[in-house]
């Protein structure tokens, strides 16, 4: 029997998640088995999940899955890179033939090719120290094949990328099958046909009881269940969030800071004094970011310092794979 991975948040399972399964499971047929590999209680923004792991794994299963996988936390908190690696490679390890994602344009060798060429390039340290690792990698291949490298510039197309790289990183390959998107990731607004995770996760943010604003973009098998949460205000509060971890940062020295994955390069220093001068956990990233450090690479370390992996974890985990 085929088995067909999706690695996915489901940071709300909704309407565009479930047209997923079903183009797989139209593309693959009735005997394919759909393997999600699903982040935890973390997620890759570097936040806690909006529900906990159990109600969306229920409700991927509800939505067409047949099985829903654990990414462990080190690998869900990680970076693009890394988080792919993680996912494709327990993908393979679970026995899939094949890796399905969602983008907004490209095919299969379009991002096969790319992470070809990414991984033959040199890059040098000034293109290095313009940003993050990520970063200085698609500034590289936009230099060296513009045409092709522009495909890039879609959040779900770099993440896609991603898997391809770690796809050819694989003693046995998988297949890529990518598929056009509904919908763009990160749009803010309702009324489109899809909406976007992080348009609901405010929608029900603002308005818990009252389902009127997202209820149509809830596979309707999941509504009671998904409605029971929030009316048991069983979700993450991110602002009350901020204040755990911006409570926890003002306990930590920078010698216990440096101990902790990605902080690196004295940014230890750079942090304590944030989190010394700031009034909340938002004013502090403000005054840490800067071209090199992305927001979401601060956020992933914001959840570092709540959860105190060890950088011998962290890179333990990297090298022997989930």
């Amino acid at each position: 029997m085929e088995a067909v991975a999706i690695i996915a948040e489901f940071n709300p399972f909704h309407t565009g998640h479930a047209y997923l399964i079903r183009q797989v499971r139209r593309l693959s047929g009735t005997d394919a088995a759909i393997v999600v590999i699903m982040s935890g209680a973390f997620v890759q923004r570097g936040e806690p999940a909006f529900f906990d792991k159990w109600h969306r794994a229920a409700w991927a299963i509800e939505g067409g899955a047949d099985a829903v996988i654990e990414l462990p936390a080190v690998y869900a908190l990680s970076s693009a890179s890394g988080f792919a690696l993680g996912g494709v490679t327990l993908a393979a390890r679970l026995g899939c033939q094949s890796l399905a994602c969602g983008v907004e344009a490209g095919t299969a060798e379009d991002f096969l090719s790319l992470a070809r060429r990414a991984d033959t390039l040199e890059i040098g340290p000034e293109t290095a120290k313009k940003g993050s690792a990520g970063q200085a990698r698609t500034d590289a291949l936009m230099a060296a094949a513009p045409d092709e490298a522009r495909l890039l510039e879609q959040p779900n197309a770099l993440l896609a990328f991603e898997y391809a790289r770690a796809l050819l990183k694989q003693e046995r390959p998988l297949s890529f099958l990518p598929l056009p998107r509904q919908g763009r990731h990160g749009d803010t607004g309702l009324g489109a046909t899809f909406a976007s995770a992080s348009a609901l996760r405010q929608a029900m943010t603002d308005h818990p009881g009252d389902g009127k604003p997202y209820i149509s973009y809830i596979v309707e098998r999941v509504r009671p269940s998904l409605q029971d949460q929030l009316t048991l205000g069983a979700f993450t509060d991110y602002r009350r969030y901020g204040d755990f971890v911006a409570g926890q940062n003002r306990l930590l020295t920078p010698d216990q800071l440096r101990r902790l994955p990605a902080f690196t390069e004295g940014l230890e220093n750079r942090w304590y004094r944030a989190f010394t001068e700031a009034g909340d956990y938002d004013q502090a990233l403000k005054l840490i970011k800067t071209r090199r450090y992305a927001y979401s690479r601060l956020c992933r370390m914001g959840a570092y310092t709540l959860l105190q992996p060890s950088r011998r974890l962290m890179d333990q985990s990297y090298e022997a794979g989930p």
